[in-house]
């Protein structure tokens, strides 16, 4: 895990060091002087990779309405710097070393500050260390030739059918009759344990709460090291492998599931150097951001196709996965949709919604009627495709198979048009798809409001026999921007 992230910030590091090199040596080419160029570059280096910063500071006092004026003030200031600066150090007859030394070392501290920043989430510091806990292996009472594969599909943000109808006016309840009449179990009031991607994962996947990890980590801390860490060798694809289990994972393009070191193999990795979120803080911090308007057609594009094909490559490859092995499979499988970006129609087509990826996500998040076609939208087509794949799974396995299909959270709904209270809104966020399906169809460990920290205890429990036990069905809200602030809540009454 770790070094598929250092490979995923070497290429944002090779194009800052690219532009560094091209930029001086271009200066050195006109000026023929070592010294003056490198002084021009490194100022250039330095108002380049400082715009973003500047702006996030100008804009915390002002509107949004201000966001233009303050980019006009902002690039007319900075072209007047480098202007001045370039016609002085041309001009000068002085000796313009230690003036070199100061300007080289603030550029370099500003990068490594960039770098620092694009990989926060990731390097933060802990005394923490994941321990291999020894586990006792799972005794079969029945022929192992004849268990079953195992599915794990989790849907980021995909909408429970109660916040489909009270929120989006969408009525999905043909996916839930589809599911239920090849024997699934649709839970009616199911809620995450965890608002975040990387702390719902962790908990289901190792089967246990997360509420530990802010005494290592600190309540006001961002750092998810230990999250990926504990996704990346968790306790139910130990337990699974410990069976004779080959374990597969299809990386969703998100760093958490990208790949497992876990799994026997991870497919679909495409792109594995390229990290589009990192990509996008580069973006945010440099002078680009403010030609935002121009460069985000083609960015989007780029974001959008890489995420097209990531996501027809995960259904292509899970209904196949069982005929690579002759062993029993299990599978993982983490599609970053129907979250944005958005880039199906309701049919597949490709689409080019205004509100797509990072702030132009968010700038009509307050406008239920902005985000619902994208949102319904991508979430119809995921739909369809989820029933094909479902029905290939079922028709391919020469075994009944187990099959989970789970959202990590419900999308946001925070829109003002709704007068939602924070805990209507904070609820919301909660409230998930969950569906079962065992080959015996005997669901008496589940129940509506069951939890997914329950979701393998209750397959390995009902399913091979063990004795895990249910915990407690608990639900914690917390923000992106304080993921260990846990808020319980308790009362799952939302928009009642």
């Amino acid at each position: 895990m770790h070094l598929i992230f250092l490979e995923g910030i070497i290429f944002p590091i090779l194009i800052i060091v690219t532009v560094a090199i091209g930029l001086w040596a271009s200066i050195k080419f006109i000026l023929k002087n070592i010294i003056k160029s490198g002084l021009i570059s490194s100022i250039y280096i330095f108002l380049f990779f400082s715009y973003g910063h500047i702006f996030n500071i100008v804009e915390s006092n002002l509107t949004q309405e201000s966001f233009v004026s303050i980019h006009v003030i902002l690039l007319i200031l900075y072209t007047v710097i480098a202007v001045l600066s370039t016609y002085y150090l041309v001009k000068t007859n002085r000796r313009l070393n230690n003036f070199t030394t100061i300007t080289n070392t603030m550029s370099i501290a500003l990068m490594v500050f960039i770098i620092y920043n694009i990989g926060a989430y990731n390097f933060q510091s802990s005394s923490f260390e994941i321990q291999d806990d020894d586990l006792d292996p799972i005794i079969l009472g029945a022929d192992s030739k004849n268990i079953s594969d195992i599915y794990y599909i989790v849907m980021d943000e995909y909408a429970s059918l109660r916040t489909l109808d009270e929120v989006f006016d969408y009525d999905n309840s043909n996916f839930v009759e589809f599911l239920e009449d090849r024997g699934f179990y649709v839970t009616k009031n199911s809620h995450s344990n965890y608002a975040v991607t990387f702390l719902s994962l962790s908990s289901t996947l190792n089967m246990e709460y997360q509420n530990y990890l802010p005494d290592i980590v600190g309540s006001e801390s961002i750092d998810q090291r230990i999250p990926y860490q504990l996704i990346s060798n968790n306790a139910v694809m130990k337990n699974f492998k410990s069976l004779g289990y080959r374990i597969y994972n299809i990386d969703s393009g998100w760093w958490g599931t990208r790949s497992l070191n876990i799994a026997d193999e991870n497919l679909c990795s495409s792109n594995q150097n390229i990290d589009f979120h990192t990509l996008y803080e580069l973006k945010q911090t440099s002078i680009i951001r403010s030609f935002d308007m121009y460069v985000k057609e083609p960015t989007s594009n780029f974001f959008r196709q890489d995420k097209r094909d990531r996501i027809n490559c995960q259904f292509d490859e899970i209904a196949e996965i069982n005929k690579m092995t002759e062993k029993p499979v299990f599978v993982f499988m983490h599609v970053t949709a129907p979250h944005d970006p958005y880039v199906f129609g309701p049919n597949g087509e490709e689409v080019y919604h205004k509100y797509t990826f990072g702030e132009t996500a968010k700038v009509g998040a307050g406008n239920i009627e902005q985000m619902k076609k994208p949102y319904l939208d991508q979430l119809t087509y995921l739909t369809k495709i989820l029933q094909k794949t479902i029905d290939k799974i079922l028709e391919n396995s020469d075994n009944p198979p187990i099959i989970i299909i789970q959202s990590d959270t419900g999308p946001e709904i925070n829109f003002k048009d709704l007068n939602l209270t924070i805990e209507q809104q904070n609820l919301g966020r909660m409230n998930i798809f969950n569906a079962y399906y065992f080959p015996d169809e005997k669901y008496t460990l589940l129940h509506d409001y069951v939890t997914p920290v329950n979701s393998f205890r209750i397959v390995l429990d009902s399913q091979f026999k063990t004795n895990y036990g249910l915990l407690d069905d608990r639900v914690f809200f917390s923000t992106y921007e304080k993921p260990y602030t846990l808020i319980e809540i308790t009362d799952f009454g939302i928009l009642d």
